[in-house]
């Protein structure tokens, strides 16, 4: 049976830490993550989360001395 991260949490004998990683910009592969992931395991973290950036919002200038808004997503929603 596996035991949730509040089981894992009190049952714990030591400090516990975590890294969290970036996931790979859209179109580039995931061994990035692999190679990021590898040199930290020699740490012993108790969890290696891949995370989710929210989107940015950029403007862009327009002739009219207006602004227009846009929504950009670098990274992608889940991995």
């Amino acid at each position: 049976m596996e035991r949730t991260i509040i089981q894992y949490l009190a049952e714990a004998k030591k400090t516990l830490f975590s890294f969290e990683l970036l996931p790979p910009l859209k179109g580039h592969n995931f061994d990035s993550i692999q190679q990021a992931i590898d040199p930290l395991v020699k740490f012993d973290p108790a969890f290696i989360n891949i995370t989710y950036h929210q989107q940015e919002v950029v403007y862009e200038n327009l002739p009219n001395n207006l602004m227009k808004k846009h929504t950009v997503r670098k990274r992608p929603g889940t991995v």
